[in-house]
């Protein structure tokens, strides 16, 4: 994002998050740069998926009429990289979330399964 050749994705004035100017630049140019092993993964849709995961939320969205889409997030901010040691994953994001009662019961019963 500090990179100045870059335009399609800048920080906010205040540097408390990020904009995506141009979501189909960002998707030819970036994402599929980036993720050329997981085409699945080269929408801007998935990108926001994966935000979301992490704890982003927008700040300003084009499809609710804003000019461009802004993420933010506690402690992403401009110029503090030592604050990115405290992004994380979500736990239990998604159809990965686990119910140990339920694992363990499918687990139970396909182990029956397999010796009928």
């Amino acid at each position: 994002m500090d990179d100045p050749k870059v335009s399609s994705i800048t920080w906010t004035a205040d540097g408390r998050a990020f904009v995506v100017k141009d979501r189909e630049v960002f998707e030819r140019r970036h994402l599929i740069g980036l993720l050329a092993d997981f085409p699945h993964k080269c929408t801007f849709q998935s990108f926001v998926r994966e935000l979301n995961s992490y704890g982003f939320y927008f700040v300003a969205n084009r499809d609710d009429g804003d000019d461009f889409d802004a993420f933010a997030v506690d402690g992403f901010e401009r110029g503090n990289v030592n604050s990115l040691g405290g992004l994380r994953r979500k736990a239990n994001y998604g159809r990965f979330r686990r119910d140990n009662k339920r694992v363990a019961t499918v687990a139970r019963l396909r182990g029956f399964e397999m010796f009928e």
